[in-house]
């Protein structure tokens, strides 16, 4: 499962990775392109207000022609109106080659050319008005200039052709790569697309036959767990009817024929009657623990204080044999299930109780923290909240490496003739802070005590 996960984050990091590179070629070629499209754009805007400013000179100079030859001033009109043209139109010029040397040398000629050259025109004109001249030569000197202009503006618009011949190609090469990179960006998408499905399909029938076979399994469970019940139930009146004949067949033999019996018969009669009594305790542990999995209580808010002064009254008759003393803190309330807390606390008093040094008078103290999951080692539960409620005893406390093996059902770390008890008092325990989503933990040190630790998780709300 892990490795599959694993192979599923690589191929969709690596996915993710060549969309991302291709994206970027997209990206850089449709900014190149757009870049060099503008630069043509451009040179084609200078080229076209080169024809502009070319035209606007041509009329100039044909209009003054036209007036020289025929002195007619219809043709002036042409000149005068066309001269307002010239300046604006060669600004416009030298801003859009702002950026080229080259050009702006060429036109900074330009424009002393056409100054010198409107000059000579206008003056032209003056002259054939006032002294009514010949100005055959001075038509010549005219289209000599307006030559050189034309000569430096076809240079810079041979530069501007060169310009974009240069450019061309590049705009063709990015023109092409952008559907290119777009096309393999589309398809590799669409190839993600198709894996992707296949995957989630294979996932979605996967996780249907697991669905269905977890269906299976939980009606194996409800079928398991209502053999339980009925060996439960078997356990709770069947199997508790023989051991009360026992005990009372045993009783009767006692009370009526124990002149007849040997102090050997006596002593089997109470043996009978011993193993009796323990069976019994044995079906009624069983019993608890049976509904402690099956959990049918309801939650309610419990006072721990006032729960566990019942415990200890109940308790009462075993505590002064023991002559045992217990010293019990400020305890908090707690959201919870209060026959089983009731089973808890019973189950660890006696257990301090049971396993209690000889002569010595056990010293058990209960006492409340509030703490964190940091002290559980828990994955996920490190900065919850928990409220620490601790049973410490004097007893004869055990190794350590034993603080697993004690709350498993059924298992003892004293022989039953050393000590008296059925091994399933910390099962229950165990069982009891799993119900309430909580932990237990226990630590010891032989002939020094052992101490319990119930972690109750802090509701977040």
């Amino acid at each position: 499962m892990k490795k599959g996960l694993f192979y599923i984050c690589a191929t969709f990091i690596l996915s993710l990775a060549v969309i991302l590179y291709l994206s970027y070629l997209y990206f850089n070629s449709f900014h190149r392109s757009n870049q060099y499209i503008g630069k043509v754009e451009h040179a084609y805007r200078v080229v076209l207000q080169i024809s502009e400013l070319e035209n606007y000179l041509k009329e100039a100079e044909t209009g003054q022609r036209g007036y020289l030859l025929t002195r007619d001033s219809s043709f002036l009109a042409p000149f005068l109106e066309v001269r307002k043209h010239i300046k604006p139109a060669y600004d416009s010029l030298k801003r859009l080659t702002a950026g080229n040397d080259i050009q702006q040398q060429y036109l900074n000629n330009t424009g002393l050319l056409i100054n010198r050259s409107i000059d000579f025109l206008q003056h032209s004109i003056y002259l054939a008005n006032v002294y009514n001249y010949q100005l055959t030569d001075r038509m010549k000197e005219s289209k000599v200039m307006m030559d050189s202009i034309r000569t430096i503006l076809g240079q810079v618009q041979r530069e501007e052709s060169k310009m974009i011949k240069g450019r061309l190609p590049n705009l063709a090469l990015y023109g092409t790569a952008l559907p290119t990179y777009f096309g393999a960006t589309l398809l590799f998408a669409f190839l993600i697309f198709v894996v992707s499905f296949i995957v989630i399909f294979r996932e979605f029938r996967r996780r249907v036959r697991y669905q269905k076979e977890l269906e299976q399994k939980m009606k194996e469970v409800n079928t398991y767990n209502a053999e339980l019940e009925q060996i439960a139930f078997a356990t709770s009146h069947d199997l508790q009817e023989p051991l009360r004949r026992i005990q009372t067949f045993s009783d009767r033999l006692i009370s009526k024929h124990a002149n007849q019996l040997s102090e050997e018969g006596k002593m089997i009669v109470s043996r009978i009657e011993y193993s009796a009594r323990r069976m019994q305790g044995l079906i009624e542990d069983l019993m608890n623990f049976t509904n402690l999995v099956r959990n049918g209580e309801e939650l309610e808010e419990i006072n721990a204080d006032e729960l566990l002064a019942t415990v200890l009254d109940s308790m009462q008759e075993r505590i002064r044999e023991k002559n045992a003393v217990i010293h019990v803190g400020q305890l908090p309330v707690i959201t919870g299930y209060r026959h089983q807390l009731y089973l808890m606390f019973r189950s660890l008093i006696d257990n301090a109780l049971k396993y209690s040094k000889p002569r010595v008078p056990p010293v058990i103290t209960i006492q409340c923290v509030k703490t964190t999951g940091q002290e559980l080692d828990v994955p996920g539960q490190k900065n919850r909240q928990f409220i620490r409620l601790s049973i410490r005893d004097n007893g004869l406390g055990f190794n350590n490496e034993f603080n697993q093996k004690i709350f498993l059902i059924f298992q003892r770390l004293h022989s039953g003739g050393e000590y008296e008890g059925k091994g399933i008092g910390l099962a229950i325990v165990e069982r009891v802070m799993t119900n309430h989503n909580g932990y237990v933990r226990a630590s010891g040190q032989v002939n020094k005590g052992a101490e319990f630790n119930l972690y109750f998780p802090v509701s977040e709300n």
